[in-house]
């Protein structure tokens, strides 16, 4: 620590553990204040010197033999000194035997008060942390001591008279009051704002001259680091960019009644700070539209008795998770003895941080400059709502899509999310039949089970799928449902549905997540199979480049994929399959080939390219009595190069064609 000799003006460098006792001084900077480099060059032409020399020559008076001055003691063209300095300051002056407040601007005792020195940021800190304060006029005549003008300073501060005399440590007085008597001070630069408070709280960090408002936010999120009181939370101000967090100490200037009250003896839980915004655990009630709710901190108004404070949140997305403040203007008294407990049980909250861009408007006005206007539901809106005594609301308001009335009752404790009525069915899958996909993303971001529930006869994702609701199937996936589990009933995976319905962008989904392609349900049924019976040309696609195996069957008796789609006729997909080597001339049990059963139901075009493709017919591998018409006629279309012979198979005769 560098001191000034209060005899010869010389400077003396210390060691933390060295450091002899010393005056302090507290001024209001000049235009012609003296740096260390000047003093050491002798400088004594500026108004500066002369200061210096008056609190040296006042000192030395008292009996100090150093004295310490922030304009001259401090070799600010060194970066690090500076910032060592700064988050020393509070300490510095803590330990100072006496602090000299210099009213340069106060001609006798009777205007104390109006004095500009009690409006600087820094001289916050340097009022409260030494132990005697010395207040001098421009001539440095006394005016009185901390201790004597305490019911002065106190008023024009809004500093309690037990903190200014000492007999409370500053620790007492909560973070929403100590903020405020920083509320109309004001700083030359606005970072130091922030930096000037960091005594104030006990915190230390790095000055980055130029981060602007974003200073202070920092201070915040230190002083979350140590303190887990919630004033620091209870501000009103139109300026919500901060979230959680004011952007200016402005914002706590109707906070120095606000104490530290803990209504539900809850454990006091640390806030926490992400790139999300500020995580917090607190009690949270729904109340109104648009997702509002009301977040309920660990404080109240000093005198007023077990009304804890509460701030305006809403839920942006409805799952719970993630909050932005709003209404910041004014803050909330609550009288609990209105509500059930149920309404407001302790939730983890994010609530997020806007970028901190300099702006004129504040966070809550519209494109056109409108504030936008949040309000409570009055309390027979809110019992009508929520329905207290009927434990099938939910499963109505997610039937009926009534997003903010599903909200408002998981806001709730006492919901039972998975209740399910008569026909077994419970919430979620009210949601899913009605493809409300906001109200399953909210059931499922507050616990709702998406799998199988015992004693019902569908999943969720079953049932989605059925739908064809792609994007809820996405959310269930995402949210753990097993892709595999086979329905109770029908005995099926969701990916035997999806390739039976044809829906491409669903199987691609469930793909993705691991379902196996080759499986057999039903029992003996395979997704390829199914979708070539249905003729669904982009699925079969699908389904062969993803490892689909082309001639897969669970017995001989079952038709293999080619069968199928040549009996039903569907002429691409059974060029598919046989680009993707499907056995052209595979019989079931009874000797049916994929050319007996397109044959026997009339698909000629099928019969031709199972010819053009070396279908063959003899003895074994025969032509039903139903396909004699078609094959002949797919003979005799024949290219005339080809000459017919007859031949016999069986108890009947076709006409068949030999290249010569």
């Amino acid at each position: 620590m560098r001191l000034l000799k209060t005899d010869t003006l010389e400077f003396r460098d210390f060691d933390y553990g060295n450091i002899p006792q010393y005056a302090i001084l507290s001024h209001r900077w000049g235009s012609e204040e003296l740096t260390l480099q000047e003093m050491e060059q002798g400088v004594t032409s500026k108004q500066g010197y002369k200061k210096v020399q008056q609190f040296c020559s006042r000192a030395k008076a008292d009996g100090f033999d150093y004295g310490w001055v922030d304009t001259c003691c401090i070799n600010k063209t060194s970066s690090a000194e500076l910032s060592e300095a700064i988050n020393s300051m509070y300490l510095w002056y803590y330990q100072a035997e006496r602090c000299y407040a210099y009213l340069v601007d106060v001609p006798s005792k009777s205007n104390i008060e109006d004095s500009e020195w009690f409006a600087r940021g820094w001289t916050l800190q340097e009022l409260v942390a030494p132990s005697e304060v010395y207040f001098v006029d421009e001539h440095w005549n006394d005016l009185g001591t901390k201790k004597d003008l305490q019911q002065v300073v106190s008023k024009c501060t809004g500093i309690p008279i037990n903190i200014l005399s000492g007999d409370d440590d500053l620790e007492t007085a909560s973070i929403a009051q100590r903020m405020s008597w920083a509320a109309n001070r004001k700083t030359q630069r606005l970072e130091d704002r922030a930096y000037s408070l960091m005594g104030i709280f006990g915190i230390n960090m790095p000055l980055l001259y130029g981060e602007g408002e974003r200073a202070f936010i920092r201070l915040q999120e230190e002083i979350m680091k140590v303190s887990d009181d919630h004033s620091l939370f209870a501000w009103q101000s139109p300026d919500s960019r901060g979230g959680l967090l004011a952007t200016s100490p402005e914002a706590f200037k109707s906070s120095k009644n606000i104490i530290p009250f803990n209504h539900f003896n809850d454990p006091h839980d640390a806030s926490t700070v992400s790139s999300r915004g500020v995580h917090l655990s607190a009690r949270f009630m729904g109340m109104g539209p648009g997702r509002l709710g009301l977040a309920i901190l660990h404080c109240k108004q000093r005198g007023v008795e077990d009304r804890p404070i509460a701030i305006y949140v809403r839920d942006l997305y409805g799952t719970m998770q993630t909050f932005e403040r709003v209404t910041s203007r004014k803050l909330e008294q609550l009288d609990l003895r209105k509500f059930r407990s149920s309404q407001y049980p302790t939730r983890k909250l994010c609530v997020q941080t806007g970028r901190m861009t300099p702006t004129r408007r504040s966070k809550n006005l519209g494109k056109d400059g409108i504030t936008i206007q949040y309000k409570l539901y009055d309390n027979d809106t809110l019992e009508q709502l929520i329905s207290f005594a009927d434990p099938a609301a939910l499963l109505r308001a997610a039937e009926s899509g009534f997003e903010e009335r599903v909200w408002l009752l998981l806001t709730r404790d006492d919901v039972m999310i998975d209740w399910m009525d008569e026909r077994r069915e419970y919430a979620l899958l009210r949601a899913i039949d009605g493809g409300h996909e906001n109200i399953v993303k909210i059931l499922l971001a507050r616990g709702a089970n998406s799998g199988y529930i015992a004693g019902t006869f569908r999943t969720p994702l079953l049932f989605a799928v059925q739908r064809g609701h792609k994007s809820i199937v996405k959310l269930l996936l995402d949210n753990g449902a097993k892709v595999d589990f086979k329905d109770e009933k029908l005995v099926e995976t969701p990916l035997l549905t999806a390739a039976e319905k044809g829906l491409e962008d669903i199987v691609e989904l469930l793909l993705d997540k691991g379902a196996d392609i080759n499986s057999f349900d039903r029992p003996s049924d395979t997704p390829l199979r199914v979708a070539s019976k249905s003729g669904h040309y982009g699925t079969v696609k699908l389904l062969l480049d993803n490892g689909a195996r082309v001639d897969l069957t669970h017995y001989r008796s079952q038709h293999t994929p080619l069968q199928e789609a040549a009996a039903w006729g569907h002429e691409s997909v059974v060029e598919l399959l046989l680009d993707w080597g499907a056995d052209i001339n595979l019989r079931d049990f009874s000797g049916r080939s994929p050319l007996y059963l397109a044959s026997s139901s009339g698909h000629e075009n099928i019969v031709r390219l199972l010819f053009e493709r070396g279908a063959e017919v003899d003895e074994k591998v025969r032509i039903p009595p139903s396909g004699y018409k078609t094959v002949n006629k797919v003979l005799q279309d024949k290219d005339s190069g080809d000459k017919p012979k007859e031949k016999k198979s069986g108890n009947f005769s076709i006409n068949l064609f030999k290249k010569t």
